[in-house]
């Protein structure tokens, strides 16, 4: 006789955990976790009020502030230190720890207003927050490229606000949070750092290649075993990480008992110093790397920043890099008139290398947004299990071994909202989580060729690096501007021909796009 799993955990008594309070040994489920949002959402708001409260001390301060000179000019503290001086004692905390949440508070309270109406609301923790905060202090130089970063944060951070369709053991709707991962919340302030301040992240990247190099660290805890490190490019990194990962696991297949985190290391070892004989990455599992990027940017007319699958952001001076790369291959994504990706479909459950391209294209990561894992090195499952549902890239997604096999326990089920056209995934204890499909980094200039003159992609990437000198400083393609190329070139032509082309007050290329 069969049973659902619903009629066999419902048999089971609950067994109380010790220290466990017993109000929450009674409950259901269901009903045990979904009032942990609430506990959630009143962590948070307390947080957000500690901050409110030092932002309000450090207001009154600084009304004051003239009144105390006048008592002791030489004495007289500045508002920041008086509310250090005051908090860090009553309320237990360091010097340094409290004048940091007050720098975290001013910043978040003028400067992300939806940040900061977030955090009241309890929708946001703290230390997300402060990583927002920390971003701007120390990463952006001014004040409106505070307000822009908040403004651009704003839609993404309400669209990874976590929301349930279930209700509380009181009858109320269940809260809402913002469910990001740090490591995507990392990644989007990284990206919008380098759109809104791509000069300097450029520079940066040209040093931190130019100090690439190898570090020994020896063990200092007698240990015996040390550590060799490479700083090196993200996209070779990814790339010499998977060689090491698909070779261990041919070894693995043949019958070798070392964990795959053993074989990386020996295989690593074996391959510098020449023992690798017989551990050669397997042809048919060469490894990839996947990245998205505007078009705009491997032209070299914008410098927004490419997403290494997975969500690592790269700048722009890399993407071309990497485009510019004999070995690498690229692929364009087929859209209909609509800017939909055309469905690819086979007959068989394994799927082409088409489908497989287009879905790690699609997804970036694994299906379940808060999972990291890239595209390129999960499993491609089916979301309708072959052979009911089709092998096509509408029923394929990418899947962490973890997450893969969480889809398919009994009780999970995934289903597609009619309305939206997102997926959500049901569990159990009866929550369902919306699984919606992940954007992908796109140009907001759009840059319009003079229908006379067609430049492809290389040949103004070709051209452009024969860019000498622009005599204006705001290159704004009138026929008055003088440019300086290298050596004549047919690409270095059509550059000409271009800029005789674009007319009055009409800019092609900007300053910031070139590097000059």
């Amino acid at each position: 006789m069969t049973q659902t799993l619903e009629e066999a955990t419902a048999r089971e008594a609950p067994v109380p955990a010790r220290g466990v309070p017993p109000d929450l040994a009674a409950l259901a489920d269901h009903d045990l976790l979904a009032a942990g949002l609430v506990d959630q959402v009143v962590a948070n708001r307390a947080n957000a009020r500690v901050w409110a409260r030092l932002v309000e001390f450090h207001s009154r301060r600084t009304a004051d502030e003239g009144v105390r000179r006048t008592v002791s000019l030489h004495f007289a503290l500045t508002p920041r230190q008086a509310t250090v001086a005051e908090v860090a004692e009553l309320w237990g905390w360091k010097a340094s720890w409290a004048r940091k949440q007050l720098n975290v508070a001013l910043c978040l309270s003028v400067w992300f207003p939806q940040v900061w109406e977030m955090c009241l609301k309890g929708q946001l923790d703290v230390h997300r927050a402060q990583m927002i905060a920390d971003t701007a202090r120390f990463k952006l130089g001014d004040d409106l490229s505070w307000l822009a970063l908040g403004k651009r944060l704003q839609p993404w951070l309400e669209g990874h606000l976590r929301s349930v369709d279930a209700l509380l053991p009181d009858g109320s709707p269940a809260p809402a949070v913002v469910g990001c991962t740090d490591r995507q919340l990392r990644n989007k302030l990284d990206y919008e750092v380098r759109r809104l301040s791509p000069a300097p992240s450029e520079q940066a990247h040209r040093k931190a290649v130019e100090d690439r190099a190898v570090r020994r660290s020896d063990p200092a805890d007698g240990t015996g075993v040390g550590w060799l490190g490479v700083s090196h490019t993200v996209d070779q990194l990814m790339l010499a990480e998977q060689a090491l990962t698909l070779a261990a696991r041919q070894l693995r297949d043949g019958g070798d008992e070392r964990t795959l985190d053993q074989l990386r290391a020996d295989i690593a070892v074996d391959r510098l110093v020449g023992r690798a004989d017989g551990v050669a990455t397997p042809s048919f599992a060469r490894p990839v790397i996947n990245v998205t990027v505007p078009v705009q940017t491997v032209m070299g007319v914008c410098d927004d920043p490419g997403v290494l699958s997975g969500g690592q952001v790269i700048p722009a001076g890399l993407a071309r890099a990497i485009a510019a790369d004999p070995s690498s291959t690229w692929y364009r994504m087929l859209v209909d008139p609509a800017g939909e990706m055309v469905e690819l479909s086979t007959r068989s459950y394994q799927p082409t290398d088409p489908i497989w391209r287009h879905v790690v294209a699609e997804w970036g990561g694994c299906f379940r947004p808060g999972c990291g894992e890239p595209a390129t090195s999960a499993d491609i499952d089916h979301r309708t299990p072959f052979p009911g549902g089709a092998t096509s890239t509408s029923n394929l997604w990418p899947a962490c071994e973890e997450d893969h096999k969480v889809k398919h326990a009994p009780g999970f089920v995934v289903s597609q909202d009619a309305k939206t056209g997102d997926f959500v995934m049901h569990t159990p204890s009866g929550f369902a989580h919306r699984l919606p499909r992940p954007s992908h980094p796109a140009c907001d200039w759009d840059v319009d060729l003079p229908p006379a003159v067609q430049i492809s992609g290389s040949e103004l990437l070709h051209a452009l690096h024969h860019v000498i000198e622009c005599r204006e400083s705001d290159l704004a393609c009138r026929p008055e501007v003088e440019w300086e190329l290298g050596p004549a070139t047919h690409e270095a032509d059509l550059i000409r021909q271009a800029i005789d082309h674009a007319g009055h007050g009409e800019a092609l290329v900007r300053p910031s796009d070139l590097g000059v």
